[in-house]
């Protein structure tokens, strides 16, 4: 069954929610409710679905598609269907649900921060508004114009408001998560980052590690770079490390160009608090020679972080075991699986593994600056929460669906011999993501137990609403190999990469 309902939008969660409940209905063996993008459609054409009207369906249309058992009739399934796609989400009310922006701050006059997730074309307008109300803004939206962007900015530095995105995943205020954040414990460490999975990476591993967060903002990925060059950052570092409980600044981004390095450090300057920076590519450098401290790595960063707040770092070396049992699942790959295949929902961790292996030799295709060619030629690492992924469906940390697909795919092409993921815990990610990735490993691997190396960095806190040990305990029963950054799991990825060109 395929139909399509035109000009008719629904968010992505409640898409995800609504395809997962369906899916689950008795008679029913998959379905799949999502918009008509062109990410969305590569979903339904591997799962079979991709036929009839959702053929001519465009992104502003409602796709819903499903197979049914022989028990399950259409008159049966599609009444009831229509029913639960007009349900309010689970959790809506009519008590606090506002029609305007302006009318649902006047309801809540103390309000002092706007959340904005809305399709992109809207998202300016609304963060516009608030900002002109005296209120900070974290904008998730994605697909904002940089003029846009720019403007708000220039608006929020004005009259000393945080504009943070757009396109910002993740922060934590006050130890409110907004977006994808972690539990942590209170500290004296502030973090501002253009860089979202890098900055949850780094509070994760400092929490863990011993230490403590004051404040972590996401200032959104394009923030660093030129023409944007650090706007909200440079605001950031002020506001935040002006604040007499912080001891140790950290500014995280992906790209950086020189006037934005520039800004920040001048801004660190004025706080008179010890600078750490990881930058994971930059235009120069405007650090030389200054007194700031640039780590390589996200862990690299933690570590430096706590050495300056008086912390000792907590957490143990790679187990040496791990490498033993690399060498040992390496040696039962078929000669042919010699490339490795990453697959990542954080798109700062996959930069972070691309810069890794490169380090040791080791070059990957990626999608970090723009899609990647149907046809992989060597080694590949692929960001999931890229724009061309996302548009009109929900983020790889809440829907495991595409990578699921992913998986599927390196395990039948008889190259690939390593597997890179991520798993990231916290507020607004799936409730199982370990448990949905060993699922989808289970299916894929074939019934002779074969298939490429899976090694997985695990990014959380043992307080995350997922628990760390729990999540890390199912990956180890799927056959993972598990490690506890991002860092030592590209590290490992390197060591099996320089094995099977060995052997």
């Amino acid at each position: 069954i395929v139909r399509i309902h035109k000009n008719e939008y629904l968010d992505s969660l409640v898409l995800m929610n609504l395809s997962n409940d369906v899916s689950g209905w008795p008679g029913v063996r998959q379905a799949v409710v999502v918009m008509g993008t062109d990410s969305n459609r590569h979903i339904l054409e591997q799962v079979g679905l991709m036929a009839g009207e959702a053929l001519s369906a465009t992104p502003r249309d409602l796709i819903v598609a499903a197979e049914l058992e022989p028990s399950l009739s259409e008159a049966e399934f599609l009444p009831r269907l229509e029913e639960r796609i007009r349900q309010k989400p689970r959790g809506a009310t009519a008590e606090g649900s506002f029609d305007r922006l302006e009318a649902a701050l006047a309801a809540r006059p103390q309000a002092r921060l706007v959340s904005i997730s809305v399709p992109g074309e809207y998202a300016a307008g609304l963060a516009r508004e608030a900002l002109e109300h005296g209120r900070h803004v974290f904008c998730f939206s994605q697909h904002v114009s940089i003029d846009d962007e720019i403007a708000l900015k220039r608006l929020a530095v004005k009259r000393g408001l945080l504009m943070m995105g757009p396109d910002c995943g993740t922060a934590i205020l006050d130890g409110c998560g907004l977006g994808f954040a972690n539990r942590v414990r209170p500290g004296t460490i502030v973090l501002v980052s253009a860089a979202g999975s890098g900055l949850q990476e780094v509070v994760c591993l400092i929490h863990r590690a011993g230490g403590g967060v004051s404040q972590a903002i996401g200032v959104g990925g394009r923030d660093m770079r030129s023409p944007v060059d650090g706007l909200m950052a440079e605001a950031a570092v002020r506001l935040l490390g002006g604040s007499p409980d912080t001891h140790v600044i950290v500014v995280l981004a992906k790209s950086a160009s020189l006037e934005a390095q520039r800004r920040v450090l001048r801004a660190a300057k004025a706080t008179h608090r010890p600078l750490v920076v990881d930058f994971l590519s930059a235009e120069g450098s405007g650090l030389d020679g200054e007194d700031v401290i640039v780590a390589d790595t996200f862990e690299a960063a933690a570590r430096q972080a706590l050495r300056l707040a008086g912390v000792v770092w907590g957490l143990p070396p790679t187990d040496d075991a791990l490498h033993e049992a690399l060498a040992s699942a390496l040696r039962r790959l078929p000669p042919g699986r010699r490339l490795l295949r990453g697959l990542y929902a954080g798109g700062s961790l996959c930069a972070e593994s691309a810069r890794i292996l490169a380090s040791h030799g080791v070059m990957t295709e990626t999608n970090l600056d723009g899609p990647l060619g149907q046809r992989p030629m060597g080694h590949q690492l692929i960001d999931l929460g890229a724009e061309e992924y996302t548009a009109g469906r929900a983020h790889p940390f809440i829907d495991p669906r595409l990578r699921e697909i992913e998986v599927a795919q390196a395990f039948t092409d008889p190259t690939v011999g390593v597997l890179l993921v991520d798993v990231v815990l916290g507020w607004g990610c799936h409730p199982d993501p370990a448990g949905a990735l060993a699922a989808g490993l289970r299916k894929a691997r074939p019934a002779d137990g074969g298939g490429p190396v899976v090694i997985a960095c695990l990014c959380g806190t043992p307080e995350d609403p997922q628990g760390l040990r729990q999540q890390q305990a199912r990956l180890v029963e799927a056959g993972v190999l598990v490690l506890d950054s991002n860092a030592a799991a590209a590290e490992l990825a390197a060591e099996a990469v320089d094995r099977l060109g060995r052997s």
